[in-house]
């Protein structure tokens, strides 16, 4: 599965996002859009971060979401940070970059920058 559109990736990350915040706070009901933060108001850390790149990753068909770039690049930025819409651009910029699981792999990868 390949989304085409912005929308489309937002709703797989949405409903990734909600299964996983469900996992840890079974009664979460709060909703998810793109100015969502994703540590303040889903309360994800750095292990529930990697939790949903994974799942992201299996979801999207991506190789891998670079997560170590996207960090830094949120840390350098004015404003909000760490938001639904920036996971959703970092996840439409790996499927734009042609970033898909090469057929018979079954599996997807992970990369981190351990700073």
């Amino acid at each position: 599965m390949s989304p085409s559109n912005r929308q489309q990736v937002f709703e797989i990350v949405r409903g990734e996002l909600a299964r996983i915040v469900r996992e840890q706070s079974p009664d979460f009901d709060a909703d998810i859009g793109m100015d969502t933060s994703l540590t303040a108001d889903l309360g994800l850390d750095s292990i529930s971060l990697i939790e949903v790149a994974v799942a992201l990753e299996k979801a999207l068909c991506v190789d891998e979401l670079p997560l170590g770039s996207w960090t830094e690049r949120e840390s350098d930025r004015d404003g909000q940070r760490f938001t639904v819409a920036s996971l959703v651009d970092l996840c439409t910029e790996q499927l734009s970059a042609g970033g898909f699981v090469t057929a018979g792999t079954g599996e997807a990868s992970l990369s981190l920058q351990v700073q």
